[in-house]
């Protein structure tokens, strides 16, 4: 009898072990998998941050070139970018998933990945709520529940705190400036302008269905914001604004860079951007008072 338990035991674990998994992606589809992902190539660095907080950062393979969180994801090899990868190199390392940037891979290159076998995820992650569901399903895909689950509410935990503590702020208009030459800002597709709401600020180009829409310099003079920011490492860009005396951001001294490498990182890394973004807003608002 205790034998016959072992053997079924063994069965249970052998069949739990390499049961299939399916899991819908941001395209809609079913992707169903033999086993959990064990090899895992990521073609975007929001992907990979998702992937290593969903638990599985010990299956990821491959990582595309900018995949800078967490700290652990520059060890991993780079297969390429958003505008090119290596399928040479893909192929070579024998993924069980590839997990593709929707909107951002070459759809021509994706469709070769899947013309060769590889099965594909698609992962479109563009506000703030989407971010713990992509970690929950990462890690369904992966095998690593538990831990993504564990991640996922946390992230939760504190995008509600956040909520609640710029929840009733009065509101700036702002406008964010991601390049100079041309000039580009964020569009209502962009995850920084979900994030600007959170933190109390009203972007002046939400209008816009783009991620990052092309500008002209007139439109933001003619909109008025009551500050100019942008997320660092533009140079001195910005400068160019302080000429413009009439504007209310020039007026209150609210043209300044912050800090917050991760801002654009539609990803569980992205709270500490938001978190220095919402504390800009803060001192802006103290500006505007004066």
């Amino acid at each position: 009898m205790t034998r016959l338990l072992t053997f079924f035991g063994l069965v249970l674990v052998t069949a739990t072990a390499t049961a299939s998994v399916t899991v819908v992606d941001d395209a809609g589809r079913n992707v169903t998998l033999p086993a959990p992902a064990h090899r895992i190539v990521s073609l975007a660095p929001n992907i990979t941050d998702a992937l290593f907080a969903a638990g599985a950062g010990a299956y990821v393979v491959g990582t595309s070139r900018f995949s800078d969180y967490p700290a652990e994801a520059k060890n991993v090899p780079v297969v390429g970018d958003a505008t090119m990868i290596d399928l040479e190199r893909i192929v070579g390392l024998k993924p069980d998933v590839v997990v593709v940037w929707k909107s951002g891979n070459s759809a021509a290159q994706v469709d070769k990945l899947t013309r060769l076998g590889i099965p594909v995820f698609y992962s479109e992650t563009a506000r703030l709520d989407q971010v713990a569901s992509t970690t929950r399903r990462l890690g369904k895909l992966a095998g690593t529940e538990e831990t993504a689950e564990r991640n996922a509410a946390a992230f939760e935990a504190e995008l509600r705190r956040l909520k609640t503590a710029n929840a009733g702020k009065k509101r700036l208009k702002v406008f964010f400036q991601i390049w100079d030459r041309p000039l580009m800002t964020v569009g209502r597709a962009q995850i920084i302008d979900d994030a600007l709401t959170l933190c109390g600020g009203d972007n002046i180009f939400a209008d816009l269905d783009q991620a990052a829409p092309t500008v002209g310099r007139e439109a933001v003079l003619a909109r008025n914001p009551d500050a100019i920011l942008s997320g660092g490492g533009e140079g001195e860009s910005l400068n160019d604004w302080k000429a413009s005396a009439f504007l209310s951001a020039v007026k209150h001294d609210n043209v300044f860079a912050i800090d917050a490498p991760t801002l654009a990182l539609p990803s569980p890394s992205i709270l500490s951007g938001v978190t220095t973004l919402c504390h800009g807003l803060d001192q802006a608002r103290t500006r505007a008072a004066r």
